[in-house]
């Protein structure tokens, strides 16, 4: 995710150069344009989606079509609605197509099923900032174990919350040793990565 140029840029393996695969436009909240945006996700398809903190939606590159992506959710405007997002960060695509989104301003996650843009809330009903279990403060990123349990970031919090199928709250697996965690993900040995952009991008 090359951010400041608002594009996704490609590489191939043991090539100098990338190219551009998504955006390119400069900032904007047309088709062919990403607005500012800190998380991709590359479904089993090699479809890129873009998660849109600016322009408050996901948009879906359709793998080998780099001219413009499809709204996969909200895309309107800034809010907290059921059809809205409002800064979104981390999103996650499962084997079905469905969607998970921090809404990171709104403190929630949302999932979007395959066509519908549309989200309902799977974690933190409130909306509201807080540290209880059933919160987040400003999440930022989220992975699935191979057990189907789902891990927020919760940035302000400094925690990540794992948060188990159909549960009303989350249980803190990691807490207080991550100033400013960014994103996370799982290696080939179940172990959680985390990177932490206020420790010069380390991975922990």
């Amino acid at each position: 995710m090359d951010t400041a140029n608002y594009r996704v840029v490609k590489w191939l393996s043991g090539e100098p150069l990338g190219f551009t695969i998504a955006g390119g436009y400069g900032n904007g909240a047309s088709l062919n344009q990403i607005g500012t945006s800190y998380a991709i996700y590359l479904d089993n398809q090699s479809n890129i989606y873009v998660s849109e903190y600016s322009n408050h939606r996901v948009t879906m590159w359709l793998n080998g079509n780099t001219t413009a992506g499809v709204v996969v959710a909200s895309g309107n405007d800034a809010g907290n609605e059921a059809n809205q997002l409002q800064n979104p960060y981390g999103i996650y695509v499962n084997g079905n197509s469905t969607l998970y989104v921090v809404d990171a301003s709104n403190h929630r996650v949302q999932k979007c099923e395959k066509g519908a843009k549309i989200g309902t809330t799977v974690a933190d009903q409130s909306g509201i900032p807080g540290k209880w279990a059933f919160q987040f403060n400003t999440s930022t990123a989220i992975a699935f174990d191979q057990y189907g349990s789902m891990y927020a970031m919760d940035a302000e919090n400094q925690r990540i919350q794992r948060w188990k199928s159909e549960s009303a709250y989350g249980e803190t697996v990691v807490s207080g040793t991550m100033p400013d965690p960014r994103g996370m993900g799982f290696d080939p040995n179940g172990n959680l990565l985390v990177t932490d952009i206020s420790k010069h991008n380390r991975i922990a």
